[in-house]
């Protein structure tokens, strides 16, 4: 008996700090998909951003997604990924969740 559910809801969220070719900042991408649990998301990521003109990546962390997400840009990539498709979210690392903190 299989423990995979091809309906299932589960999404893989992989974060990576992301370098183009002569770039020395990286770039902080989140990339949500989903995966077959015999294929290697690591090794599906490292290609996907190979594809997107990034020659070097470190994947700092990877989890799973399994409920809806409430706000963007998490709510259109967990749909994005649950269509069959990849979503990918570019962070320039200027960005500051400052406005949270109290």
């Amino acid at each position: 008996m299989s423990d995979t559910n091809p309906d299932s809801n589960e999404v893989f969220l992989i974060i990576a700090d992301a370098w183009k070719d002569g770039e020395s900042d990286p770039v902080n991408v989140h990339i949500l998909l989903k995966s077959e649990p015999e294929e290697d998301v690591i090794q599906a990521t490292l290609e996907i951003l190979a594809n997107e003109g990034f020659a070097e990546a470190e994947i700092t962390e990877i989890g799973t997604l399994t409920e809806q997400p409430e706000e963007e840009p998490y709510l259109s990539g967990y749909n994005t990924a649950l269509s069959g498709q990849v979503a990918m979210i570019e962070f320039d690392g200027s960005h500051e969740d400052d406005e949270d903190e109290e």
